[in-house]
């Protein structure tokens, strides 16, 4: 019944809020009439998302995210009812926040349940991590999570290796997909979320090293008027600001926004970008609470995709091997040159995003328990982005490949090329799940989950190679003098090379469920099967077609596939649990982004990941979170890119471990700490091994797969020092901490070695008065010379020098 209520056809609009309520003030009242099993959520805290309680309270404030204020802590006069009743959770998001520590979250399950009782790997970065770290962006604040390398991500969106599976879509927004290529901002952001290992039963296809999660600010009542001024090296100009109250008893609003415009360590780079979220939550009745949200997020800045490698072997058998892409008997390394160095047109250089986001939500719970969620979001993403970037190594000596011989420029050279690409891209999804608490016996508890996804997503890529020199007949790459590569020479974009448009449609429905089986065990399993239809069209009048790229061809690429998840955790005691878990999810053919396809390509099966895990999380002290986990991650069916013309299909694997701490140690000294160590590579390949100039046999097989450091490690530590010197609590306070990543291959070849690097980050923090405060962060104090990441052999970011910033905070 409510399923029929509320699944209504919702790719192509929003739903109708005034029809919902009312389908879920009638359902209501029958469903109210009937006899049903006695509900017991446990714990002291009555939870809507009735996901399993704690065992035991625990001392803890609540998460700001989920209330609207602590309760009153002695006798006074009886005041207005909060908004959100003190101790329940409407919006999905960490619970039971305390400073670095998050004691559960909804995110993983769709149910609230403690993070000692979900058997798989979590980061949760919470809002007091990303402002003492002054973690302004996804990418920043992504450094402090073992297991996830942030890659480059060409200069124009995010990007990461999570577990050694590369991507650039499974990002998602309080639940529901926001794949778009571009750069992510925190300003309105409460808290991040990471999830390891394949997560399809919650999130859909992809997400095979796991998925990151950004919770926002929600209008929860609460009387908000804050602002926060930074400013620092590089030019930081960056104003953000929170204002939110109760309207009435019905009605709450919140206002987040931003402005900045920087500069950076990087020669001719510019950055501008705003954004600005107004929420409302309205409450019609007690538990039925509905939420509309609408986000316009702007950027723009300089593309910049860092310095090519060199290799100074000039022997002609192994140069002659790499120009053919068979066979590297040397590895690279980045080229030596300033880590401001520009490569390439400045002058042409940019990426625009425009990011529109409409959200509405309604969250209802019946009288006998029953929680109905249902979200629709629309987002449009207007995404273009052109660029000039050295696309081949320095050579040295009169020895070069064929096609880079220096011709018109001193030895030793460099290659430019570039283009430019228009991606927008709309999406509509609808999520429902209902959620039930069943109480079998005293001992045996059900948390019952079903819902449905319902989406439509419309893209197109529009791209156009460079002429150098003249806009008719130059030449897509053009050679400089590698100690000059800042060029300044007339470059247009007027090579087509391709128009595509795809449209996607995916339904799925998923259960869940919970079970506790006495207060020692706790077993979950479930399944999800997502049916997807992709329909891709070549735009583009192709002059010399071929039979997987012709003017008109339209493919379509149907799939439909089951995604289980099964797991068990075992509690010897209140504070400890063990836990092992398995789950699946797979890629459709067409990739992260789905824009590209040929018909050989529409009839592969979908891309397979099937993760194995075994883990342990203990409350080493009642605020304080020590996790490990060892897993097996597979991928089959990848296919790889071996120059612009060829795939190779491979089967990787990903083996390795975590460690994580996160908490206070004491009251005056919170940590954050994580370790990770995985070797991931290639077990097999379709490609036959070639014998290679100079005798090398060259195969994929056995490769380590690119930017995955074998060893990662973070470590953050806030200390309260004003005791020691008489102050009141929270006066005076030091924060330091280190990052520390071992090399890692910029492509699958290894060709090009990255070295490893450490960095030191330090912070002072003041509080000047009960509504100012502020501090100081200052990133790379030793200024460390290192490479922070790359995205292919030929486009290496170089980290930052020695940054300093200033924040200050302010409450009205």
């Amino acid at each position: 019944m409510f399923a029929s209520a509320l699944a209504m056809p919702v790719h192509r609009g929003f739903v109708s809020l005034c029809a919902l309520s009312a389908a879920l003030a009638v359902a209501d009242t029958a469903f109210a009439q009937q006899s049903l099993p006695t509900i017991n959520v446990g714990g002291a805290r009555r939870v809507v998302t009735r996901g399993p309680a704690p065992r035991a309270a625990r001392p803890s404030a609540p998460s700001p995210i989920v209330t609207a204020g602590a309760p009153a802590t002695g006798p006074a006069a009886p005041g207005p009812a909060p908004f959100i009743p003190a101790g329940e959770q409407v919006w999905r998001g960490p619970t039971n926040v305390v400073g670095y520590v998050a004691g559960g979250t909804s995110t993983a399950t769709k149910t609230n349940t403690p993070i000692r009782d979900i058997p798989q790997s979590i980061t949760i970065l919470t809002q007091q991590q990303l402002q003492d770290r002054n973690s302004l962006t996804l990418n920043q604040a992504l450094q402090y999570v073992p297991g996830v390398t942030v890659a480059q991500g060409e200069g124009q969106r995010d990007q990461l290796t999570i577990r050694g599976q590369p991507t650039s879509a499974d990002f998602y927004t309080d639940g529901v997909r926001d794949d778009a290529e571009y750069y992510r901002d925190l300003y309105n952001i409460q808290a991040v979320e990471v999830l390891k290992g394949p997560s399809a039963l919650i999130f859909g296809r992809g997400g095979g090293g796991g998925v990151v999660n950004r919770v926002t600010k929600k209008a929860d009542g609460e009387t908000l008027r804050a602002m926060q001024v930074s400013t620092g090296s590089f030019g930081r100009k960056r104003v953000t600001f929170d204002v939110g109250q109760a309207i009435n008893d019905k009605l709450a609003f919140r206002l987040n926004g931003l402005f900045e415009q920087s500069y950076s360590y990087r020669d001719y780079f510019d950055m501008k970008r705003w954004g600005i979220n107004p929420t409302f939550t309205w409450k019609p009745f007690e538990k039925t609470f509905v939420t509309l949200s609408y986000e316009h997020y702007f950027d723009y800045r300089t593309m910049d995709r860092g310095v090519p490698s060199v290799n100074y072997n000039a022997s002609p058998a192994v140069l002659a091997a790499q120009a053919l892409g068979v066979g590297y008997l040397y590895p690279g390394y980045p080229a030596p040159t300033g880590r401001s160095t520009f490569f390439g047109n400045p002058d042409v250089n940019y990426a625009k995003t425009d990011v529109d986001r409409a959200v509405a939500m309604v969250d209802h719970t019946t009288d006998f328990g029953l929680n109905i969620k249902n979200q629709t979001v629309f987002a449009h993403y207007a995404k273009f982005y052109q660029n000039t970037f050295a696309n081949n190594a320095v050579t040295f000596g009169t020895n070069v490949p064929p096609g880079l011989n220096c011709a018109g420029s001193l030895p030793p050279c460099v290659q430019l090329s570039g283009y430019n690409n228009e991606t927008p891209r709309q999406n509509i999804f609808n999520q429902t799940d209902l959620t039930y608490t069943l109480q079998m016996t005293p001992e045996i508890k059900h948390v019952l989950l079903a819902g449905m996804e319902f989406g439509n997503q419309k893209s197109d890529t529009n791209r156009n190679n460079a002429r150098w020199l003249n806009p008719f007949t130059g030449g897509a790459n053009i050679n400089t003098f590698y100690g000059l590569p800042t060029v300044f020479l007339p470059v247009v974009f007027t090579n087509s090379q391709f128009r595509r448009h795809t449209d996607l449609d995916v339904a799925a429905g998923y259960v869940q469920d919970q079970i506790s089986v006495t207060k020692y065990v706790d077993i979950i399993a479930g399944v999800r099967f997502d049916s997807y239809s992709l329909k891709f069209v070549n735009n583009l009048i192709n002059p010399t077609p071929t039979f997987d790229n012709y003017w008109g061809q339209t493919l379509v690429n149907n799939v439909g596939k089951w995604s289980p998840r099964v797991g068990v955790v075992v509690k010897p005691f209140e504070q400890l649990s063990l836990y092992g878990s398995y789950s699946r999810s797979f890629l459709p053919a067409a990739g992260d982004q789905f824009t590209t396809l040929t018909i050989t390509q529409a009839n592969l099966q979908p891309q397979g990941f099937e993760n194995v895990e075994a883990g342990f999380k203990a409350e080493i002290m009642p605020q304080l979170l020590f996790t490990g986990a060892i897993y097996n991650l597979n991928r089959s069916n990848q296919p790889v890119s071996i120059n612009a013309f060829y795939n190779v299909l491979t089967n990787t694997r990903t083996v390795g471990g975590e460690l994580g701490l996160v908490g206070q140690v004491t009251k005056e000294w919170q940590v954050s700490l994580g370790y990770g160590n995985q070797h991931a590579y290639v077990t097999s390949s379709d490609r036959q091994p070639a014998l290679a100039g100079g005798g090398a046999l060259f195969t994929e097989k056995g490769k380590v797969v690119p930017s995955v450091p074998q060893n990662t490690f973070s470590f953050w530590n806030k200390y309260d020092v004003s005791s020691l010197i008489g102050l009141a609590p929270g006066v005076l306070g030091f924060g330091t901490g280190v990052i520390y990543n071992s090399k890692f291959y910029a492509a699958l070849d290894n060709a090009v070695v990255i070295p490893g690097y450490a960095r030191w980050d330090g912070a002072v923090y003041v509080k000047f008065s009960e509504n100012i405060s502020g501090q100081v962060n200052v990133e790379n104090i030793l200024g460390s010379y290192y490479y922070a990441s790359a995205h292919n052999n030929n486009n290496i970011m170089p980290g930052a020098p020695r940054s300093a910033f200033v924040t200050v905070n302010a409450k009205f």
